[in-house]
């Protein structure tokens, strides 16, 4: 009895679903007019887009981190030839290729990118990439965006100028070129003009991992085949320059400091180099027991100093050595080339945009039944009522 009751269950269950699934289906078919219309307009604004839309092009190189883990063994086998006795200076340890894209966020090298000048075709000299996106003199006219200033973008423009104003008198003030802020060289600072060109620039850059074969794809996008190059290779080479320096931070500082300490040893050395001789010239033929015992002091203690000498002079080469190895290497296994061709296809635009529409549509008439459903009076245009139009079947169940 109890399972006569659950298969009952069921089938109401799946009666009822399917009524709802063929309930849905009817009222978008009763609507279509409705989606077919927004569709359209969805349509045409994709065509539009994809007309006028400036073109875009990629460069990209691929390239692989070649660096060397924990101690050299160049650098050892140097060492041992010379006589050294190597010491503890680690600073080789392989840096993981997920921090390349960190890289596109540090602030001295926003900073050097935000102010790289690149080659434009419609302009002589060489322009900056800030210029480039916030002076209007340097702004290609667009339809498209002629028409959204027009429509809203100045209201905006307006209120960020105002904006703009009070920030400017805020930082007379207290400005981020007075001295306190100038002493603290780990802080990055950005205007507000420079960081709306950084969100502009960092878009159009992209750090790309292979974890499997372990290369690393840098693509850089442009509005000009040529700059998008140079904006590539820019790019390449401020990541080279930066990683170098962190690689070798470590083993910059431990030369830094040998250095520092050979400078001292050596005219400690000089010193007592000068002192021998002088004592010998001046006591040359005496042989009294002062001046025997004065001179074996003498003498212990420029081999104590010639010692230390000897051993920082070691150990600074070392440590020059170990610099020179700890460099990272990025061996371009794709170099780049110059785009022929746009990457941003007019028919995908039109094909986003389309299939966009028809989504929202489908869920507006959705959402709108639902929302009328509850008792909401927004939108008021819109009603419950099916419309005139049924579906070949129910004319022949009304005929029967």
């Amino acid at each position: 009895m109890k399972e006569y009751y659950n298969e009952e269950y069921r089938e109401l269950e799946e009666e009822g679903s399917s009524i709802d699934i063929m309930a849905i289906v009817k009222r978008l078919w009763n609507k279509r007019k409705y989606i077919i219309v927004v569709t359209s307009c969805f349509m045409a604004l994709g065509l539009l887009m994809a007309i006028f839309s400036r073109p875009v092009y990629t460069s990209s190189c691929t390239f692989v981190p070649q660096m060397s883990s924990g101690r050299s063994t160049s650098a050892s086998a140097l060492a041992a030839l010379a006589g050294m006795s190597t010491f503890d200076m680690e600073g080789g340890s392989t840096l993981s290729p997920l921090i390349y894209p960190q890289l596109l966020e540090n602030a001295d090298l926003l900073r050097e990118l935000l102010y790289t000048k690149l080659d434009f075709e419609e302009w002589d000299e060489p322009v900056s990439l800030f210029d480039y996106y916030m002076n209007p003199d340097y702004q290609k006219p667009s339809i498209i965006g002629s028409i959204m200033f027009y429509t809203y973008g100045w209201p905006l423009s307006l209120l960020s100028s105002l904006m703009d104003k009070q920030d400017e008198e805020q930082d007379e003030v207290v400005g981020p070129e007075s001295n306190e802020s100038a002493s603290v060289s780990r802080i990055g600072y950005f205007t507000e003009d420079e960081y709306d060109c950084l969100g502009i620039i960092v878009d159009k850059i992209s750090v790309d991992i292979d974890k499997n074969d372990g290369y690393l794809e840098l693509k850089c996008r442009m509005d000009e085949k040529v700059a998008a190059a140079e904006l590539c290779e820019v790019v390449f080479s401020l990541m080279e320059k930066y990683i170098t320096a962190f690689k070798i931070e470590k083993a910059s500082q431990t030369l830094e400091y040998i250095q520092g300490r050979y400078e001292e040893v050596h005219l400690e050395y000089q010193k007592k180099q000068m002192e021998l001789a002088e004592f010998n010239d001046a006591n040359r033929g005496t042989l009294s027991a002062t001046a025997q015992t004065r001179r074996d002091q003498l003498t212990a203690e420029y081999n104590l100093a010639y010692s230390m000498f000897a051993d920082i002079s070691k150990k600074c080469m070392q440590a020059e050595m170990q610099v020179k190895e700890d460099q990272p290497v990025l061996s371009i296994v794709k170099s780049i080339v110059v785009a022929n061709k746009q990457s941003n296809s007019r028919a995908k635009t039109l094909i986003i945009f389309t299939f966009l529409g028809g989504v929202l549509a489908v869920g507006s008439v959705i959402g709108f039944d639902f929302l009328k459903k509850q008792g909401s009076k927004w939108p008021e245009w819109w009603s419950l009522e099916e419309e005139t139009a049924v579906l070949p079947e129910e004319e022949e169940k009304k005929k029967a």
